[in-house]
């Protein structure tokens, strides 16, 4: 039900050497996976769905978009929202994914649904 109202961002990274990791904000601190705070790697597998149903391919970022997506996400600690997480009006998974985005100098709408994205950091 939660998905008729709002959609939980994350990247897929697949690595040169074949490795996939999954990074996200979660709304619990230190929940699994690799984390740094609210922020997580491989807290779920690449294709798991969250709350709505099932995952969807949103984009795919191929190149120097990815190599610039990957660099960012090198540095989890240094996404100024660790510690803190809010559903509305943010900071949370979507505040995290557009904040990657903008730091990768990368263009990219966010769904109306991802309530959140605007949340400037």
């Amino acid at each position: 039900m939660i998905g008729a109202i709002a959609v939980h961002y994350w990247f897929v990274v697949y690595e040169d050497t074949g490795a996939c990791h999954r990074w996200e904000v979660w709304q619990t601190k230190n929940e699994g996976g690799t984390n740094f705070g609210h922020v997580h790697c491989d807290l779920k597998a690449p294709a798991d769905g969250v709350g709505g149903g099932p995952s969807r391919l949103a984009a795919t970022w191929t190149g120097d978009e990815a190599a610039r997506i990957a660099k960012v996400l090198a540095d989890p600690a240094s996404y100024p929202h660790c510690a803190l997480y809010r559903y509305l009006p943010g900071p949370n998974s979507n505040s995290f994914v557009a904040r990657v985005l903008r730091r990768a100098g990368i263009q990219y709408a966010l769904h109306w649904k991802g309530i959140g994205r605007k949340w400037l950091t």
